[in-house]
C-alpha cells in the first residue's frame, strides 16, 4: 500500500527469502516510486567486498560508471541484476524488472534521465538544465559462477520459453546464425496539422511496434465554431523526429544443448541502440531481454483488420536488453579445487599415456594398426597448437587438421563423434549432407532484404567441425573450405554484402578410398579421390586399413562381444573405467586451453630444422625417380610439426616444447603423412615382423626361379601358384609381386600379365 510520501510499505514478514507477492495480490507498484528508488540505487550502490558484506566507502559503482559514460557522449548504463538484492530497495527493484520489464524498464530510463541533469549537468546553468535531455539506455548483465548459474537468474534454453514467460526478463544462451542490416526506427515521430498546425507527438516503444497516426486532428476543439479539420491531416516532420539504430538477430540453441533427433529452435531478437552491429554469425553469448508476444513479426498494426478480429497467435520475439559475449565451454570457470587437481594431473609424468588411454576407450586397438597413434593424434587434434598473431598483422593458425581415410568398418565415424563430445565446442556433419553454403556461410534473402547466415564452420568457431563422409562431398563444396582451413576466415562478396568471418576451428574428416576399400596393388595417390590442395591442409593423414589377420580378428571380435553382451552391467562399468571420464577430459581440456601457450625450444628448433631438410630431400629423389607419391611436404606440414609439438607440450601444461616432444611429432608425422604418401612404407599400417620379412624374400625368389629374364606369365596366375606349390601365404604372394612391379623387376603388360625385365 502507498504511504503518504509516496512509498512502499512493505507489510512484515514479506520477504522471507522467497519471491515477493507484490504484483500478484498485496499491491500495485506504481512506476514514480520505481524511478525514485531506482535513482537512489545508482546514486548509493557501492562496490562490496567479495563474502565479508561491506563497502568500501566512497566507491560508487554506477554513479562513477554514468559520469564516465556520459563525460565520453555513451548515454547508457549496464546494471548487473544480481547487484540488485544487495541494496535495501533492490529486492522490490527486482521483482518489479524482473515480472514488468516491459512497464517499469522505461521508468527506469526516465530515472536516468533526470540523474543527467543532477550529476553531469549540476554546474553549467540554467540554460543547460533547460537543454533537452538525450536519451539513455539500460543495459542488464548478469555474472557466471562456477556453476554455471546467473545468480538469481536462471538461464533458459530456447525450448523453455513457454506462454508463462511472456513479458517476464528472460536469459538465454545461444549461438548466433543471422544477421540483419542494422536500420534506423523513429522512437519519436512529430505530427503536425495541415490545416491548423497543431503538433503532435506519438512514443514508440522499442521492438516490433509500430506507429499508429490518428486520423482526425482536435486542435481547434475549443477555438469556437472554426472549420473542423479534414480527415487525416497530419503530416510527419521527419526533421524533428528522433531515431535508433535497430537490427534482428537470429539465435539458436548451442549445438549441445540439443536433444538426439530434435531440430534446434531459434528465436529473433530485437537489439537496439548500443547492442546494435555488436556481434556476428558463430558469435557465442547470453542475452538478456523481454520476451514478448506481437501481432506480427514485421510490428504492423491490425487495426486494418478489423473485420476479422484481433489475431491471437501472437508472433514471439525477446526485446534485448544486454548481450555478453562468451566463449562457450572453453571459457568455462573452474573452481580452485579443480585447478589444484588439474596442477597435479599435468605433474603426472604418465598424463599423456592417460590421456591417449581415455580417448574412445570403446575402440580396440591391435598392434598390425594404427589405431594408437589415430588416438594419439585426436588428442594433439583436442588440445591444438598455440595460435600466434605477427608483427605485421598476420595470423598462423594453432588447430590441427586430420584426416581419417581407410576401409569401411575401422571405427572412423566412432573417433568422430568422441571428439564431438570431448571437444569444448563441436558440429558435427556428414559429407554428403552438406553444402558449400552449410558449411561455410550463406546469403540469405528475405522480405527485408539480404542477410548473413552462417554455416557449420562458423558455428564451430573455436571448437572442432567433424565431417564424415569426406569423400562424398562435391569437388567444388570442398574448395570452399581451403580458406577456412587454413587462413581460418571466410571472406564473403555477394549480394552487396562484403565481410570476414572467423572459423578459427580444427576440422576431422572421415573418408573411403575411391574405389571403397583399399587395394595394395595400386598407388596410394591414385586412391585419394582428393585434390593436393586439400591433402596439403591437413596435418596428419591416415590410412587405416581393414587388415586380415587371424590373432587379429580373434582379438577384435572378443571385444566386440563382450561389449554387447555386457553393456549396461556392472562388468561393463568396470571395463570401461578409464583414466580420465570424458566429462573430467572435458575440463582439463578446456582449462589447458585457456591456460597454457607453449613454444618450441630453441634446441627442438634445431631438431626440427635437419628433419625437415631430410624430408624434402627424401621427396625430391622419389619425384626424380618418377615415384611421386601426390601428397606434398611443404611449409605447411613443417607448421604441422610445429603445432602438434605444442599440443604434447599442452597436455603436459608445459610453457616450452623440448627435443622429446618435437621427436614424438615427427614420429606421429611420419607414420600418417609420410606413409601416406609413399607406397613403399607399408602405408603407415603393416609393419613387418622378422619372420614376414624372410617370408617376403623367399616368395621374391620362387618368382624369380619361376620367371625367366624377359618371359611372361599372367599375374593371377603367379599369385595362384605361389600360394599352392610355394606355400606362400595369399596377402604375403600379392605383396611380393607388387614389391617387384614396383621396383621395375616386372613390367605390367596388356590382360593383366607381368613381363620380367632382362
Amino acid at each position: 500500500m502507498m504511504q503518504a510520501d509516496g512509498s512502499v510499505h512493505v507489510l512484515e514478514g514479506l520477504y522471507t527469502g522467497e519471491e515477493p507477492n507484490i504484483l500478484e495480490g498485496d499491491f500495485e507498484i506504481e512506476p514514480d516510486v520505481v524511478r525514485n528508488k531506482f535513482k537512489r540505487f545508482v546514486k548509493e550502490f557501492a562496490y562490496s567486498t567479495a563474502g565479508a558484506g561491506t563497502t568500501h566507502i566512497g566507491t560508487l559503482k554506477y554513479r562513477d560508471q554514468f559520469q564516465q559514460n556520459c563525460d565520453q557522449g555513451f548515454f547508457k548504463l549496464e546494471i548487473n541484476i544480481n547487484d540488485l538484492d544487495a541494496h535495501e530497495d533492490g529486492e522490490v527493484l527486482s521483482h518489479c524488472l524482473k515480472h514488468r520489464p516491459t512497464k517499469f524498464v522505461p521508468a527506469c530510463e526516465t530515472a536516468l534521465q533526470e540523474l543527467w541533469y543532477e550529476l553531469v549537468q549540476k554546474d553549467e546553468g540554467d540554460a543547460a538544465r533547460r537543454a533537452k535531455a538525450p536519451a539513455i539506455q539500460l543495459l542488464f548483465k548478469c555474472d557466471v559462477d562456477l556453476e554455471g548459474t546467473f545468480g538469481t537468474v536462471k538461464p533458459m534454453m530456447i525450448r523453455e520459453l513457454t506462454s508463462v514467460q511472456v513479458e517476464r526478463l528472460v536469459v538465454i544462451q545461444g549461438i548466433i546464425t543471422q544477421t540483419r542490416r542494422a536500420k534506423h526506427k523513429a522512437r519519436k515521430v512529430v505530427l503536425k496539422c495541415s490545416n491548423c498546425e497543431n503538433v503532435k507527438e506519438i512514443h514508440i516503444a522499442p521492438g516490433f511496434c509500430a506507429a499508429h497516426i490518428p486520423q482526425s486532428c482536435d486542435g481547434n476543439a475549443l477555438a469556437g465554431h472554426m472549420e473542423r479539420c479534414p480527415p487525416n491531416p497530419f503530416v510527419i516532420q521527419q526533421d524533428l523526429c528522433d531515431y535508433v539504430d535497430e537490427q534482428i538477430l537470429k539465435i539458436q540453441e548451442l549445438p549441445e544443448h540439443v536433444p538426439i533427433g530434435e531440430m534446434p529452435r531459434s528465436v529473433d531478437f530485437c537489439v537496439n541502440q548500443y547492442l546494435a552491429d555488436e556481434c556476428s554469425p558463430g558469435t557465442r553469448l547470453s542475452a538478456i531481454g523481454i520476451f514478448v508476444a506481437t501481432e506480427s513479426a514485421a510490428g504492423q498494426n491490425v487495426s486494418t483488420n478489423r473485420q476479422k478480429g484481433t489475431n491471437t497467435v501472437k508472433y514471439s520475439y525477446v526485446n534485448a536488453l544486454g548481450l555478453q559475449i562468451s566463449q562457450g565451454k572453453e571459457g568455462m570457470r573452474h573452481s580452485q579445487e579443480d585447478e589444484e587437481r588439474f596442477e597435479q594431473y599435468a605433474r603426472d609424468p604418465e598424463i599423456r599415456e592417460k590421456i591417449y588411454k581415455s580417448i574412445a576407450p570403446s575402440i580396440k586397438a591391435s598392434s598390425k594398426d594404427v589405431i594408437d597413434d589415430v588416438k594419439k593424434a585426436l588428442a594433439c587434434l583436442l588440445f591444438g597448437g598455440s595460435r600466434k598473431q605477427l608483427p605485421d598483422g598476420t595470423r598462423l593458425r594453432g588447430d590441427i587438421n586430420v584426416l581419417l581415410l581407410g576401409d569401411p568398418g575401422t571405427a572412423k565415424s566412432q573417433f568422430l563423434k568422441f571428439a564431438e563430445k570431448a571437444a569444448p565446442v563441436c558440429v558435427y556433419t556428414s559429407g554428403k549432407g552438406s553444402s558449400a553454403a552449410g558449411l561455410t556461410a550463406a546469403i540469405v534473402r528475405d522480405s527485408s532484404g539480404f542477410c548473413l547466415e552462417g554455416g557449420a564452420m562458423v558455428l564451430a568457431d573455436g571448437g572442432v567441425v567433424c565431417i564424415d563422409e569426406f569423400d562424398k562431398m562435391n569437388v567444388n563444396d570442398r574448395v570452399a573450405i581451403h580458406e577456412a582451413m587454413e587462413q581460418q576466415t571466410i571472406s564473403i562478396a555477394k549480394a552487396g554484402i562484403t565481410t570476414v568471418l572467423n572459423t578459427r576451428c580444427s576440422v576431422l574428416a572421415a573418408a573411403n578410398p575411391r574405389f571403397g576399400t583399399y587395394d595394395d596393388l595400386v598407388n596410394t595417390a591414385d586412391q585419394m579421390d582428393f585434390e593436393t590442395t586439400i591433402l596439403s591442409r591437413f596435418d596428419m593423414m591416415f590410412l587405416v586399413k581393414d587388415v586380415r589377420d587371424a590373432d587379429r580378428d580373434f582379438n577384435i571380435a572378443k571385444h566386440v562381444i563382450d561389449l554387447h553382451a555386457s553393456a549396461g552391467s556392472a562388468q561393463a562399468e568396470e571395463a570401461a573405467e578409464v583414466p580420465l571420464p570424458v566429462g573430467e577430459l572435458r575440463k582439463y581440456l578446456s582449462y589447458c586451453r585457456s591456460r597454457c601457450f607453449p613454444r618450441l625450444s630453441a634446441d627442438a628448433c634445431e631438431v626440427l630444422k635437419n628433419h625437415y631438410i631430410a624430408i624434402r630431400a627424401s621427396m625430391k629423389k622419389e619425384k626424380q625417380s618418377g615415384r611421386d607419391s601426390g601428397i606434398p611436404i611443404t611449409v605447411r606440414q613443417l607448421e604441422a610439426i610445429t603445432r602438434i609439438s605444442e599440443s604434447l607440450a599442452k597436455m603436459e601444461l608445459r610453457d616450452e616444447a623440448d627435443i622429446s616432444h618435437v621427436e614424438e611429432a615427427l614420429r606421429l608425422f611420419t607414420v600418417s603423412t609420410l606413409d601416406s604418401a609413399n607406397k613403399d612404407r607399408g602405408v603407415g599400417i603393416d609393419v613387418l615382423t622378422e619372420e614376414e620379412k624372410n617370408e617376403l624374400h623367399n616368395s621374391e625368389e620362387q618368382v624369380r626361379r619361376r620367371v625367366q629374364r624377359g618371359g611372361r606369365i599372367n599375374k593371377f596366375a603367379l599369385e595362384s601358384w605361389l600360394v599352392q606349390h610355394g606355400g606362400v601365404d595369399e596377402r604375403m604372394a600379392r605383396r611380393a609381386i607388387h614389391l617387384m612391379t614396383m621396383r621395375g623387376e616386372f613390367q605390367e603388360r596388356a590382360n593383366s600379365t607381368l613381363q620380367r625385365v632382362g
